[in-house]
């Protein structure tokens, strides 16, 4: 079938997801000069450059797939690592938006960590055990499709906990569950590109027959 130019609105999607990316990667910059806090500049920083880090390996099997380089068991295992630590985000991200709303926030930080640290594990586990059962091509769409959804139902606690907790009096109120909003979007926001990638270029086979 032949196929025309492609459409504008591909190009639009393409600038607004730049530039929305690029105000994810400035924004540790940003932050510290508008609070007034130079010193969070660092751990800020660290924190958005290891989840591009991690949303950049979730781009190894469309890249292969696009440029038709079989996708072997070992290609996918940076995928399944660095969805596992976005998954370790979202599970401390809720968890500690809920513990706020249990006025739990100052005795479980650090078991929360631990926490998330033993989901990154099992999660890594898990899929690298499933990709000696199934093709391993088939294990990237998955990926995105997990994190989608696990970064909805992270806003889902996060922002109705969110709401309770910032009618309270006391004083800070919401830092934890606004946090878990922000962990929330990012990951959404990190996953959805690539995703898009891979739907797009399915339907381009579809109506190519290539």
């Amino acid at each position: 079938m032949p196929t025309g130019p492609r459409p504008r609105w591909v190009y639009v999607i393409v600038a607004i997801y730049l530039m929305l990316l690029g105000g994810l990667l400035t924004m540790p910059a940003w932050e510290s000069w508008l609070s007034g806090a130079p010193d969070m500049l660092i751990p800020l920083g660290l924190s958005v450059s290891v989840l591009v880090m991690s949303g950049l390996t979730l781009m190894i099997v469309p890249v292969r797939s696009l440029h038709r380089r079989p996708v072997t068991r070992r290609s996918v295992w940076l995928p399944i690592v660095g969805s596992g630590l976005m998954v370790g985000a979202l599970f401390f991200g809720g968890s500690w938006a809920f513990s706020e709303f249990m006025d739990e926030t100052n005795n479980i930080g650090n078991q929360l960590l631990i926490a998330a640290g033993i989901i990154w594990i099992l999660w890594s586990v898990v899929f690298i055990w499933i990709t000696f059962n199934v093709d391993p091509a088939g294990i990237g769409m998955r990926l995105h499709r997990w994190l989608i959804a696990g970064s909805v139902l992270e806003l889902l606690v996060a922002v109705p906990t969110h709401v309770v907790v910032r009618r309270r009096s006391e004083c800070c109120a919401g830092i934890a569950t606004g946090l878990g909003i922000c962990i929330g979007v990012a990951v959404m926001f990190v996953a959805f590109g690539p995703s898009v990638l891979l739907l797009y270029y399915r339907r381009r086979k579809q109506i190519t027959g290539k």
